[in-house]
């Protein structure tokens, strides 16, 4: 994906209000910057005490229409990588990475939730269309 501006966001299932209320930020960001180079990733970490369930998983991808790939973090090893033990108190596991098209980090949301007009909405935005604009 070099080359590429990449959004990666980790969330979890239908629970987690947080996640929900970002869902929607997150398919508008895939259908108005999809085309113009945006690559949006989501990382599913199951929390619940129930055994992980695809299907389930699947079901929940479809109701939150994401339209982006979504993959399964097995025991959270690439949230635990890229997050979690990455130095510092982490007090959510909803975290979001904004990547240049050099695949450098250059925004990190650290959990919780974003929605339409709220100042992380309009940073990440603002971020994303700077990034769409720069040239590798």
């Amino acid at each position: 994906m070099i080359g590429d501006v990449v959004l990666v966001r980790w969330w979890t299932g239908p629970h987690c209000q947080l996640c929900i209320t970002s869902s929607s930020v997150l398919n508008e960001f895939h259908n108005e910057f999809g085309k113009m180079g945006l690559k949006i990733i989501g990382f599913y970490h199951h929390k619940s005490l129930e055994s992980l369930n695809k299907e389930k998983v699947l079901n929940n991808i479809e109701n939150l229409r994401f339209k982006f790939p979504v993959a399964i973090d097995h025991g959270w090893k690439t949230l635990r990588t890229w997050w979690l033990e990455s130095g510092g108190v982490r007090e959510f596991t909803s975290v979001t990475f904004i990547l240049d098209r050099k695949g450098v980090i250059r925004y990190i949301h650290p959990g919780g939730k974003y929605e339409k007009d709220d100042d992380t909405y309009n940073l990440m935005r603002s971020m994303i269309k700077s990034l769409l604009d720069e040239k590798v």
